[in-house]
């Protein structure tokens, strides 16, 4: 046994490596099949020779063939995706001048990852991700897993479309995928789209059924909230995001930011579990294809060397409320709506001591210390805007809580602020974090409940 193992050469025995895998096949191949199967043979004879001729082009290797799926090799991401493009360029070009019973549709998956490779065939799980992509790409497109889509998008320009996350047949984790559409109308676009519709009905069902404890690489920035691509803090304390734009109307607000000449102004800012108030100190943008990377330089808002100053007790008509109870009233106001906030005026007439006692409890809620006042329930307020959009939804209402949670000083530390699932008309939420105390102490401040997400008020 040890002999044959020192007889085989180190392109059999194979070895691991970074790859990029390119799986593509033919779309309703079993039933062109069915119902030609000879000259459906034929055609596929003739698109995968033109494959196999740009594949080599790209530097890539046809490793094998499964029925109507070609399986690629690459040693760059870049020239995978290349190569993909012009794959479906090509066949796009081909099927201009066929007629339509001529016209196999292909659709490109690709993914980079840790393969096993022995010079004639690849295995692992980067393998099976390609495969997988395969499937969701739109007929006549490709789909790409954001592994790749990171490496590329720079060096090609690249623009994909669709950023979704799928859970793929037999793999444990969702992943992020990105659509690069086809180049021309397909007889499957129709159904296909019907398929998607299906598919994201669904995952907002699973969506508003799941529980999210971070806001991704959402930003809130004024009163927008943008996704990111980088953020940094540099030495001098100040904050550096470079976010692409997705719409006319992006870059319109952004540049709205622009500082002047005499000062910039202080916009709300949060990210991750950080929130604050900061200024504006730059706003740059680079173009990149048909859209635009924005830079922008922050820098927070200074505080007094201790913070905010301290919330004082207050006493009430029937208890004094200490500093730790007056921050768990801000939470419940801000995460559950409890209590809920005081519309009504109070005239002489009207007057009672159950009302003066909740008008106190509004001012102790709303605050005088800090720039940032807490007044409306935040994961309420944002329900109408993204109701269809459950999983946007709770990131967006948590990113939002987190800045008035940080920003008004209601707590120092936010240790878990998990929100959802939605059920029956309320959301769930708990929260956990840490405040100061006068004795420089760090108190808990926990808070657990649902919320209703229709104001019943």
């Amino acid at each position: 046994m040890f002999i044959e193992e020192k007889t085989q050469t180190p392109e059999l025995r194979g070895h691991r490596t970074l790859a990029a895998i390119v799986f593509t096949d033919v779309v309703s191949y079993s039933a062109l099949m069915a119902a030609h199967e000879d000259y459906t043979l034929d055609l596929l004879r003739r698109d995968f020779q033109l494959i196999n001729e740009l594949c080599h082009r790209f530097e890539g290797k046809v490793l094998k063939t499964i029925g109507d799926s070609l399986l690629m090799y690459f040693s760059s991401a870049v020239k995978a995706v290349a190569c993909g493009q012009e794959i479906q360029s090509s066949l796009a070009t081909l099927a201009a001048n066929l007629a339509p019973e001529d016209v196999l549709t292909h659709r490109i998956g690709i993914h980079l990852g840790d393969v096993f490779f022995n010079g004639s065939d690849v295995m692992g799980d980067g393998v099976n991700v390609a495969a997988r992509l395969q499937a969701e790409a739109q007929p006549g497109g490709i789909c790409l897993s954001q592994t790749v889509y990171e490496v590329v998008k720079n060096p090609l320009a690249l623009k994909a479309t669709d950023l979704v996350q799928r859970k793929l047949k037999n793999l444990p984790e969702s992943i992020l995928v990105y659509h690069i559409p086809p180049l021309y109308p397909t007889p499957f676009t129709t159904q296909w789209e019907l398929n998607q519709a299906q598919v994201h009905a669904e995952l907002s069902r699973n969506e508003a059924k799941s529980v999210i404890y971070s806001s991704g690489q959402w930003v809130l920035l004024n009163e927008h909230f943008f996704q990111i691509e980088t953020y940094s803090q540099n030495s001098d304390g100040k904050l550096t995001i470079q976010i692409p734009s997705k719409s006319v109307e992006d870059d319109a607000v952004i540049q709205l930011l622009r500082p002047n000449l005499e000062q910039s102004q202080s916009v709300k800012f949060a990210y991750q579990n950080d929130g604050m108030l900061v200024k504006v100190k730059g706003v740059e943008a680079i173009s990149r294809e048909d859209y635009k990377i924005w830079t922008l330089t922050l820098e927070p808002k200074n505080l007094k060397a201790n913070g905010y100053p301290l919330e004082q007790s207050s006493k009430g008509s029937k208890q004094v409320y200490s500093p730790d109870d007056i921050a768990k009233l801000k939470v419940r106001r801000l995460l559950l709506n409890d209590p809920p906030k005081l519309l009504m005026l109070r005239d002489a007439q009207m007057f009672s001591p159950a009302l003066a006692e909740r008008e106190r409890l509004e001012k102790l809620i709303k605050g005088s210390a800090t720039p940032i006042s807490v007044e409306d329930c935040v994961i309420q307020s944002l329900y109408p805007r993204y109701k269809d959009k459950p999983g946007v939804f709770l990131e967006l209402a948590r990113l939002q809580a987190i800045f008035f949670l940080k920003a008004a000083g209601i707590v120092e530390q936010v240790q878990e602020l998990a929100v959802g699932p939605i059920s029956q008309g309320k959301v769930h939420v708990r929260f956990r974090g840490k405040r100061r105390q006068a004795q420089s102490e760090l108190a808990v401040i926990e808070v657990e409940g649902d919320c209703l997400l229709v104001n019943e008020s």
